[in-house]
C-alpha cells in the first residue's frame, strides 16, 4: 500500500507543478492576448489554449489524487486539524475561481471584451489562492 500512496504523492506533486507552471507561463501570455488587438489575438489563442489545458489537466489529477492519498494514508480527514479545513475551503474558492475565470476566456474568445477585465483579476487572485492552499497543505500534514 505504501507504493500506491506513494505513486498518488508523485502523481499529486507532478499535477501540483502543472498547475503551477501552468499559470506563471498564462500569466504572461494572458495580459498580452487580452491587450492584443482582435486581428492579432489568433496568433496568442494556440499558446493560451495549451498552457489553459495543461493546467486543468493537473487541477483534475490533484482532485483525484488528493482525496485517494487522504483515505488511504491518513483514513479520511477526521484526525487532520484546522489548516487541512482552511485548506480546504481554498481549494474550493480556487475551483469557483478557475470556472469563473474559464467562463470569461469563452465570452473574451467570442468578442465579449469586458470579459477581460474579469480575467486581469482573476489570474492574480488564483495565483494568491493556490499559494493559500500550499501554505496550508505544509501545516496541515507537517
Amino acid at each position: 500500500m505504501n507504493t500506491v500512496v506513494n505513486g498518488l504523492l508523485f502523481v499529486h506533486l507532478f499535477a501540483a507543478a502543472m498547475g503551477v507552471g501552468g499559470g506563471i507561463a498564462m500569466s504572461q501570455v494572458g495580459p498580452r492576448l487580452v491587450a492584443a488587438p482582435a486581428e492579432q489575438r489568433d496568433i496568442w489563442w494556440p499558446l493560451a489554449t495549451a498552457l489553459t489545458r495543461i493546467s486543468l489537466i493537473g487541477l483534475m489529477l490533484l482532485l483525484v489524487s488528493g482525496p485517494l492519498i487522504l483515505w488511504l494514508k491518513f483514513n479520511g480527514p477526521a484526525g487532520l486539524g484546522g489548516w487541512f479545513w482552511a485548506k480546504m475551503v481554498l481549494v474550493a474558492a480556487g475551483v469557483v475561481a478557475i470556472g469563473v475565470m474559464e467562463g470569461a476566456k469563452a465570452r473574451f474568445r467570442r468578442g465579449d471584451e469586458g470579459a477581460g477585465r474579469v480575467l486581469h483579476a482573476a489570474g492574480p487572485l488564483i495565483g494568491a489562492i493556490m499559494g493559500g492552499v500550499i501554505l496550508c497543505a505544509v501545516f496541515a500534514f507537517n
